[in-house]
């Protein structure tokens, strides 16, 4: 399912999202005035990393490609600097818009109103949420705070639920990939977009040599996830470098090798990570599992329920800020069921993209949840432009609210909180 969204460019004053709410909310009363406009009351959000050097180890990438890949300024899977600046890029663009709807002060600072937490097996994790509650609350001293990754064998739970005793049962991912894969000629693991784009890849990565073998790609299912192994696997990995490259702001004739070097070409490319991402972390068997406890977490915030620790939720918390990575908002793609495109951005979990729900109060008093996703478009990221910062509003399928695309908090809350086991996110 792919959504169409609405778009709200912050080159327009951002408090025309609050004006669009109390139109959409309808008219009422004798003369036909608009209804209240509904007051925002929380905000829970997980955004991801910013722009990071490739993860891949050096004799990885070559086993890729005989073509020698660009210098990176940091080290293996390190946040860059400018990576950094796109994260604050983003975040205050959200900032902007938090201080109109009011759940962040204007002047002040926010006290126990915003709570920042980072995924701290990462520096690169621990680094943006740092950035990003620097831009979410400047000058203030506002730390984002994470669980030492030290002193717990697995990493921290609020980004990635499986372990333990939430595990995957084999058949039953089974089964659920092999329904993504059916269609009217079979099982196809690769699908005709990203078909196109591995040949392509193959045109990059191995100049003169035979397209890869759509067939040759397989999809593993162990208790801890699933994944996507052989060429789809690798021309997907590859992609993101690409953009991860151009996002970099590096020479055209260093992206790709000159050869996809503008957003258009790079958006062909990336078909093969939008398939292993559908198969995968996005798909509904798994991310109700790997991303159980945001979820959880989440619902609890946004209906007001306390937590003692990791991280810690007062009574008087209005943003909560998650800094973690794609996959955690992928896994709240397919926990919540919602698919979205971004106009200018060809990846849907690009670095700093950020999900978020927002709680809004109505006139009758009835809560409801809206979905948005804050990115900043692909030529904007490369040149840190602040106008290039975008909110799409992406609508929950199949719920009935005053709030078009909305779901009521109790309706959300009863749907989701169903599909999710109860071994996972506790």
């Amino acid at each position: 399912m792919s959504i169409r969204p609405h778009v709200v460019a912050l080159t327009r004053p951002v408090s025309s999202m609050l004006v669009a709410m109390a139109i959409l909310c309808g008219a009422g009363g004798t003369h036909g005035a608009l209804a209240a406009e509904p007051t925002l009351e929380k905000v829970v959000l997980v955004q991801r990393h910013g722009v990071r050097a490739p993860t891949q180890a050096p004799e990885t990438l070559a086993g890729w490609t005989a073509r020698p890949w660009p210098t990176w300024p940091v080290g293996r899977g390190l946040l860059t600097p400018h990576g950094a600046q796109v994260v604050g890029l983003v975040a205050g663009g959200m900032r902007d818009y938090f201080v109109k709807a009011g759940v962040l002060p204007a002047q002040g600072c926010p006290g126990e109103a915003l709570v920042v937490w980072a995924d701290g097996k990462d520096a690169r994790t621990r680094e943006s949420g740092q950035m990003m509650a620097d831009r979410l609350a400047p000058g203030c001293g506002v730390k984002a705070a994470f669980s030492d990754p030290a002193a717990s064998k697995r990493r921290d739970p609020v980004f990635a639920s499986i372990g333990g005793a939430c595990v995957l049962d084999k058949a039953a991912a089974r089964r659920a990939v092999a329904a993504a894969i059916q269609t009217p000629n079979g099982p196809q693991i690769v699908d005709p977009a990203s078909a196109t784009a591995m040949a392509r890849m193959t045109e990059i990565l191995r100049p003169g040599a035979p397209a890869n073998d759509p067939a040759a790609s397989n999809v593993v299912v162990r208790k801890s996830g699933i994944a996507v192994k052989g060429p789809l696997a690798v021309t997907a990995n590859a992609a993101e470098i690409f953009l991860l490259e151009y996002a970099q702001g590096m020479a055209a004739g260093d992206v790709a090798w000159g050869e996809a070097s503008d957003p258009a070409k790079l958006g062909v490319l990336l078909a093969t990570r939008q398939r292993t991402v559908a198969l995968t972390r996005a798909l509904p068997y798994e991310a109700r599992r790997q991303g159980a406890m945001i979820a959880r977490l989440f619902l609890a915030t946004l209906a007001g329920k306390t937590r003692p620790a990791a991280p810690a939720i007062g009574p008087g918390v209005k943003v909560l800020a998650l800094a973690g990575h794609d996959t955690n908002l992928s896994n709240m793609a397919g926990v919540f069921g919602l698919d979205w495109t971004l106009p200018g951005q060809p990846d849907a979990t690009a670095p700093a993209t950020a999900f978020s729900l927002e709680l809004w109060r109505d006139d009758t008093g009835t809560r409801s949840v809206t979905a948005t996703i804050w990115y900043a478009e692909l030529e904007g990221m490369r040149t840190l432009n602040p106008a290039s910062v975008n909110p799409v509003r992406v609508p929950f399928p199949g719920c009935t609210s005053a709030i078009p695309g909305a779901c009521t908090l109790a309706d959300l809350s009863k749907t989701v909180l169903a599909t999710i086991p109860d071994d996972c996110g506790q």
